[in-house]
């Protein structure tokens, strides 16, 4: 009967720390880093993001993370309403990271390609629409997160 408590208290344990994981808590800005966020239109079918984190402070700072995923975009219409999200129906690995940056230093920049479809892989009408683009540690440091103007 010990067993199984003790084995139903390490389940319990296991899924509430993947759930925190999961959840993106937020936390405070940590002092000096800032992220890279630019969008250009490189076509007119295309727009690319290119994404990093850099420290302008004067201590090591050290980025984790609980999936392979680094960073995330969600677009919005003029409306607010959410028509495209880099992870959505994708697939990331679970897997624990971490990014360690010095004075000065900066994260490798990705770079990504939307092709101006919305989630439901339909072509966005033209207008203006703004993209958070954020990164993925954990838990989620609010201060590296931009909001970028596009215009199709």
């Amino acid at each position: 009967m010990k067993k199984v408590h003790l084995r139903n208290l390490f389940l319990l344990v296991l899924v509430v720390s993947f759930m925190t994981l999961s959840c993106g808590f937020v936390i405070a800005p940590k002092a000096g880093l800032n992220i890279i966020a630019t969008a250009s239109q490189q076509t007119a079918g295309s727009t690319t993001f290119r994404i990093g984190v850099e420290n302008t402070g004067s201590n090591t700072e050290t980025l984790i993370f609980g999936s392979s995923q680094f960073f995330d975009i969600e677009v919005k219409d003029g409306g607010g309403r959410l028509v495209w999200k880099y992870s959505h129906d994708a697939y990331f690995l679970t897997v624990g990271w971490s990014i360690e940056l010095a004075p000065g230093e900066s994260s490798r920049v990705y770079e990504h390609v939307w092709n101006l479809t919305g989630n439901d892989q339909k072509p966005l009408p033209s207008g203006s629409y703004k993209a958070t683009v954020y990164i993925t540690n954990n838990p989620r440091d609010e201060g590296l997160s931009k909001v970028v103007s596009l215009t199709i």
